[in-house]
């Protein structure tokens, strides 16, 4: 699992992504202490707003801002919505903020592996007291959606290629690519794997950006306008994707220094 060749002009990108977060972050220290928490809240409010209208699930700034903060009675309906938005938002805080050996801590940088038994858990905590069924069980049809394009593997083949996969990631060849390139190619294949009926595009993402964060790149935000592309980098292929990834890592990042730059 790897890219056989890295034209110039990708690898310009990445360059040139990497020396923009390294500003950013740069930027961010010279602003008021307090500001970076809320930076980073603002971020991952975001993150989890456009992550779950990819997957079709339509949240409201409102929901958003209550199981942020926790305002909500337990036996209102949709209660189990606000339960899954903080689950969203925990896990991906944990794993996407807490991951070291980062290149910029390590010169002879190599990627953490997933673990087989990794992917069953965080499934489990997405839906932790959402009150759904299967928690950690793999899809067992081919299911009749129009939410992505490219064909899901045979609900026979999901163990078996899903265990492939995480232990692929102890390859040192795929351990010494690029994290850029490390993020594409698992998350594809994850994706073509669909382990789940529900959270599969949600958990998907997760390990993506956590290939990114270890790599020293901050998570990346797909809005939820680029729905249909990224739909399209699915179906298209590994390349198409990367190009779509880095698509999004620049906008996220032309609207970051506008956020922080308007701060005094």
């Amino acid at each position: 699992m790897f890219f056989e060749f890295d034209d110039f002009d990708v690898r310009e990108r990445f360059y040139t992504v990497e020396e923009r977060v390294q500003k950013l972050k740069h930027l961010l220290k010279k602003k008021p202490s307090e500001y970076a928490d809320k930076f980073q809240d603002l971020c991952t409010r975001a993150y989890v707003f456009h992550d779950s209208a990819l997957d079709g699930q339509v949240l409201s700034h409102e929901d958003i801002q209550q199981a942020f903060t926790a305002q909500f009675r337990p036996m209102v309906f949709r209660s189990r919505v606000m339960q899954e938005i903080q689950n969203h938002q925990k896990l991906f805080h944990a794993f996407c903020h807490s991951k070291g050996n980062t290149r910029s801590e390590n010169q002879v940088y190599q990627s953490n592996t997933i673990e087989y038994e990794e992917v069953i858990r965080m499934h489990h905590e997405l839906y932790e007291k959402v009150g759904r069924k299967n928690l950690g069980q793999f899809r067992k049809i081919i299911p009749l959606h129009g939410t992505y394009f490219h064909d899901l593997l045979a609900p026979t083949q999901i163990k078996s290629r899903l265990r492939a996969l995480c232990s692929q990631t102890k390859d040192s060849e795929f351990r010494a690519q690029h994290p850029i390139n490390q993020a594409a190619m698992f998350h594809f294949e994850f994706m073509q794997i669909f382990p789940f009926s529900e959270g599969s595009g949600k958990i998907g993402r997760i390990f993506m950006n956590g290939f990114l964060k270890q790599g020293g790149y901050d998570s990346v935000i797909i809005h939820s306008s680029e729905r249909q592309r990224y739909y399209e980098a699915l179906r298209d292929g590994k390349e198409s994707l990367r190009e779509f990834i880095l698509d999004n890592m620049e906008s996220g990042l032309d609207s970051q220094f506008k956020l922080v730059e308007s701060v005094q």
